[in-house]
This record gives C-alpha cells, structure tokens and sequence, in this order.
C-alpha cells in the first residue's frame, strides 16, 4: 500500500517510511526520528496542495502515539492495516529473525517466552524493540484500533490485507477517496517496477538530505542469520483459540465478520 500510495502525484510520502516521530512511549528503534526539525525535512519538498504523509507502523502499538498526533494535527487522516493476528506473527518472528531483534529461531519457543520477556529477561542482546516480542500483545489489534477511533472517529479507515490482496486496485480507489485524493489515479500494479522506482525516488530525496541525516537513514546494515518458519498447524490453531476473544471484539467494532479468522 505504502509503495502505491507513493506514487499518488496528490500525496507526498516521507522519504524515510517509518520515522516513528509520535510513540514517545516506545524505544526508539534505530532509524527512529524523534527531532521536529529533521521530521519536517522529510516533507519540505511536498508541493503545495499534496497531502503528507508516512507509515510508522509501530503507532498502533503505543498507547501515546494517538494523542501526540492529534496535538500536532488534528485532522490528520489515518489508515491502519490488519493482517489475520497468527500469519501477522509469522511474518513479524520471521523479520525479527532477519533484523537482529530476535534470536529464538523456533517460533512456538519464541511467543512461549513472552511471560519471561515482559519481566526484561530473554531479551536478545541485539533487540532493538523489545516490545515487538510481545508476538501475541502486537497481534491483539481491538484496543489499538478503538484509540484512533476514539481519537480521530471518521477519519480512520481500517483496511484489511486479505481484501487488499484479493482486490488491490478496489481497496485503492476506496483509500484514495478517504484520503481525498483522486481516485481515478492508477499506480503502476508491478510491485517489482514499482518498487525500484519508489527507490530511485528516495535516492533523489535523500540526495538533498544533510550528509549526517543520510548516513543515519542507511543504518547499520547488520543481519542476523535466522530463518522464519512455518507454523504448525495444531499451533496456529492454539493461537487462534487463545486470540479468538480479541477477534470477536475486533468484529463488533469495526462492524465486519472476522470468524475466519478464528476457524
């Protein structure tokens, strides 16, 4: 979504995707920007009109996020993305494992740990977010998203992956038209070309960045050499049975069946 939206000639999208600028109560990972001044240089360049934006994914988590981002925009639009909780924790372990920020490479040992890890032990030496390891914390999404909509009512759209995945060019018109841009726009659907040219365009962008903010922006490039896993499925169905509460909240609030789900 956030490589479509990029190339939306309405919208300005930061060149860094995930600042994390709001969240004051989570740490700060390592390419978090926490300076208004250099928040503010990533969108210097919108044109007048564009609507700006970014895609921290980790607001949804924090429990301040909200709150600072109505302070500093009160009509700000937000869109929150769901995937189903137990391929979301999947994915997350897998990334994690790649990235440094985990290094229980069997999954069930890893959402096993949570107890212990709540309490700051088992913590990898080289995590960088702490709280990500929560697998089951991140994936019960129903007081996360009951925050915006209290905070930002109508102007929150939840949008969930599998409808994304199954009608991506729909689900677009549909966020375009909330966010009002023009709907009629249509990307480029070649994730593949669409995301070398959002990186030519990022390059571009970070050509007039200050040199210290560019070399912050490339990271450590340190890697982890772990493998994500599949899931077993007497364990996916475990998790679904101990999140299926969560679900069924999440169903009445935002008024759509979410069963399957919990199948």
């Amino acid at each position: 979504m956030f490589t479509y939206l990029k190339q939306h000639p309405d919208l300005f999208v930061s060149v860094l995707k995930e600042p994390h600028f709001f969240g004051t109560d989570l740490t700060c990972q390592p390419h978090t920007v926490r300076d208004p001044e250099v928040y503010g240089r990533f969108f210097e360049d919108a044109a007048e009109g564009q609507l700006c934006g970014e895609g921290s994914v980790w607001y949804l988590l924090s429990k301040k996020a909200a709150t600072e981002i109505r302070e500093v925009c009160p009509g700000a639009k937000i869109l929150v993305m769901l995937r189903e909780p137990t391929a979301m924790i999947q994915s997350l372990h897998a990334l994690y494992l790649r990235t440094g920020n985990e290094e229980l490479e069997d999954l069930e040992e890893a959402v096993a740990a949570e107890d212990e890890r709540r309490q700051g032990r088992r913590i990898p030496t080289t995590a960088y977010f702490p709280e990500g390891l929560l697998y089951t914390e991140v994936a019960s999404y129903t007081e996360k998203v009951r925050r915006y909509l209290e905070t930002f009512g109508d102007n929150v759209r939840i949008v969930l992956f599998d409808d994304f995945v199954a009608d991506a060019p729909a689900v677009y018109r549909e966020t375009a038209s909330f966010l009002g841009v023009d709907p009629g726009f249509v990307p480029n659907w070649d994730l593949g070309a669409a995301t070398m040219a959002m990186r030519m365009d990022v390059l571009r962008q970070m050509r007039k960045l200050p040199p210290e903010l560019r070399r912050a922006l490339r990271g450590s490039g340190k890697r982890h050499l772990g493998k994500g896993q599949q899931m077993r499925r007497e364990f996916r169905a475990e998790l679904r049975q101990r999140l299926a509460a969560d679900v069924d909240s999440l169903s009445q609030l935002i008024g759509r069946d979410l069963g399957r789900w919990s199948d």
